[in-house]
């Protein structure tokens, strides 16, 4: 599960292309920290309640932290889309972007809203 602790946002191009920064804190079989990094289209853009808003997004993730006793960091490549209220996001390791014990680190999964944040499904395969 992971929870936004820093979301910063800005338009290039008013009200259809955005850039955005932000931090999650992540807990659970992932444990650490995640910085990403976005590009969001809007399809349909709604100021008074963004949420309402339909977009396509995608960006780069960077996990920092533990999976189980295994130490270290990798990026995700993150694409999705939130549109007429459903949301849909998939992610995969982009290879070769792992260190410390993560060096040979792959693998694939997607994140859906759940409770309190995103629940994050991802499956890995870390080399012996």
């Amino acid at each position: 599960m992971f929870k936004v602790i820093d979301w910063h946002e800005e338009f290039t191009i008013e009200e259809k292309i955005a850039h955005a920064k932000a931090t999650y804190k992540i807990e659970g079989a992932l444990t650490g920290q995640i910085q990403v990094d976005y590009s969001i289209y809007y399809l349909n853009y709604n100021k008074e309640e963004i949420h309402a808003s339909s977009s396509r997004f995608e960006g780069f993730m960077l996990f920092e932290g533990n999976i189980g006793e295994k130490q270290g960091s990798f990026v995700l490549y993150d694409r999705g889309s939130f549109i007429n209220n459903q949301y849909e996001a998939n992610v995969s390791i982009v290879k070769g972007s792992g260190t410390g014990e993560f060096f040979d680190i792959s693998g694939e999964g997607t994140y859906y809203p759940a409770n309190d944040g995103m629940l994050l499904e991802l499956k890995t395969n870390i080399g012996e």
